[in-house]
């Protein structure tokens, strides 16, 4: 199909060179190829007069192009890939880059985990037997401290034992105070 197109164009070249005259320059045919699927073919005739008369002689000059489609390979779609995901304690939730919101995913969830260990962190104190300090620095009486209740609470607690181990009230009272 290709030389059919171009053989126009060669009879057309040889049909002006026979009827030029001898002083006349030749027609030039210049083929350039571009890449592969582009070709382009230029025919350019002139004529010349050996006299200084001005001539009416037309330039004839064919231009013709022909470009082949080129196929594009069709592009494989990215695999999505994750973009975010909540923050905080609620449920595990991943935001992916083609816009898809789902609930699990391995990297989320270790996110999540990571977040729920530094809350634990935050919010376990140290003691040390009397007093718990927090990582914000809040203080409270330690729970595993040993207790010691009030005088009045104490004065009742040892009458009670007093009593129980079969002592009179005026043995406990003497001993008591």
């Amino acid at each position: 199909m290709k030389a059919l197109r171009v053989l126009p164009a060669l009879v057309f070249a040889l049909a002006l060179s026979g009827c030029g005259s001898s002083d006349t320059e030749v027609p030039t045919v210049a083929t350039t190829t571009s890449p592969p699927a582009v070709s382009t073919t230029t025919i350019t005739a002139t004529t010349e007069s050996a006299t200084a008369e001005p001539t009416a002689e037309a330039h004839p000059t064919y231009v013709e192009t022909y470009v082949e489609p080129v196929v594009a390979e069709p592009v494989a779609a990215a695999e999505p890939y994750i973009v975010d995901c909540q923050m905080g304690l609620g449920p595990v939730i991943t935001y992916w880059s083609d816009g898809t919101v789902t609930g699990y995913s391995e990297y989320c969830q270790s996110v999540h985990d990571q977040v729920l260990a530094d809350e634990v962190a935050a919010n376990t104190p140290v003691c040390d037997g009397t007093a718990c300090r927090y990582p914000s620095g809040a203080t409270m009486q330690d729970p595993a401290a040993p207790k010691t209740p009030s005088p009045w609470v104490q004065g009742q607690l040892d009458w009670q034992e007093c009593k129980e181990a079969g002592n009179t009230d005026e043995y406990c009272r003497l001993t008591l105070n």
